[in-house]
């Protein structure tokens, strides 16, 4: 019977499955949760469970992501997702402010507006003055994109981010008078009249049904029906689970030390601290014989509002004809600096 040994303060995970070879593979998963304190950093209390599908802010399919699901194949780099609010300089009402985030060589900036208006006039459509706000949430909700419903089973969409506003599609300046521009938006592209081309820009977690995820998945046509199901198609790319938005996967792992500064994403205005350094020690043991995969940090999930984030590692062992023979998964911190436990 498979059992497994979690000597750590952490949450871990066991998931087997093929892998996108068609290959029985074991992935051990384990999440960590730390605090962010005036005092620094350290393991907190309550630890996040695994989470084992994704899980929306609203309706499936009608709103964004909060959480991505865990259970997947190994990512290629680090995602980093940041799920909140962003804040107001000092608690003030303004107009216009920006959100950074910044974690070791990755860099994002995220420009703010209060809410605003389409405003139709003789020569088009014009952005109404933003209203002064104090907090505006970090969802793609609130970032460009849209849809366009053209007839009672048609439609356009911005499918890189189909719940946002902002998205004209097919219709008329004066269709568009009144209706919201995003409150997120990147600083190299303001919307100033309806021909001015944004891309939607946000800092949390991209749903596998939007692209680019969507392209990444592969062809699922009656050739796969034949000779590839239930396996993932030839032309599955792995980078489909990278659930990050553009410009937050980082180009390798984090390895832990990595610098991190977050600005108005939380009340204080700014949080600055450096990852902890986990040393982690994984062992499989199947039929007999013990196998030592190496854990990646595939995902850095920042939560300034609550002061938490937490780091999830994954690894893997092959064990095609072998999965009924696996035996017992240990997992231990061999060494952690940089976080109070």
């Amino acid at each position: 019977m498979l059992q497994i040994k979690n000597a750590t303060p952490f949450v871990p995970a066991l998931y087997l499955f093929p892998d996108e070879k068609g290959v029985d593979t074991l992935y051990v998963v384990l999440k960590a949760t730390f605090a962010m304190t005036s005092n620094g950093l350290r393991v907190a209390e309550a630890q996040q469970a695994v989470a084992h599908v994704d899980e929306h802010w609203g309706a499936p399919g009608e709103s964004s992501l909060k959480y991505a699901g865990e259970s997947h194949l190994m990512k290629r780099g680090t995602d980093v997702v940041l799920v909140g609010d962003a804040h107001a300089p000092k608690g003030l009402p303004t107009t216009d402010f920006g959100v950074s985030l910044s974690v070791g060589t990755l860099k994002k900036l995220v420009q703010v507006h209060g809410d605003r208006t389409w405003k139709a006039g003789l020569l088009g459509a014009s952005p109404t003055a933003p209203i002064p706000t104090t907090r505006v949430p970090l969802t793609w909700e609130r970032a460009y994109g849209g849809r366009h419903q053209t007839g009672p089973q048609s439609f356009l969409a911005e499918m890189r981010n189909p719940v946002g506003v902002g998205f004209r599609g097919q219709r008329e300046a004066r269709e568009m008078h009144g209706t919201p521009l995003p409150n997120l938006q990147h600083p190299g592209f303001p919307l100033t009249s309806l021909s001015d081309k944004s891309p939607p820009h946000g800092v949390g977690f991209v749903a596998p049904s939007w692209q680019p995820r969507m392209g990444l998945a592969g062809t699922y046509d009656e050739a796969w029906k034949k000779h590839r199901a239930p396996y993932f198609p030839r032309d599955f790319d792995t980078r489909f689970f990278q659930a990050a938005p553009e410009g937050q996967i980082y180009p390798t792992w984090l390895k832990g030390g990595e610098p991190v500064e977050l600005i108005n994403a939380a009340p204080e205005g700014v949080q600055r601290f450096h990852l902890p350094e986990v040393d982690l020690e994984t062992s499989v043991r199947i039929a007999g014989k013990e196998e030592k995969p190496r854990l990646h940090i595939e995902t850095m999930l920042l939560e300034p509002d609550k002061h938490r984030f937490s780091l999830t590692w994954r690894g893997f062992v092959p064990c095609d004809k072998r999965a009924l023979k696996i035996e017992k998964v240990t997992v231990a911190v061999k060494r952690m600096t940089g976080v109070r436990t």
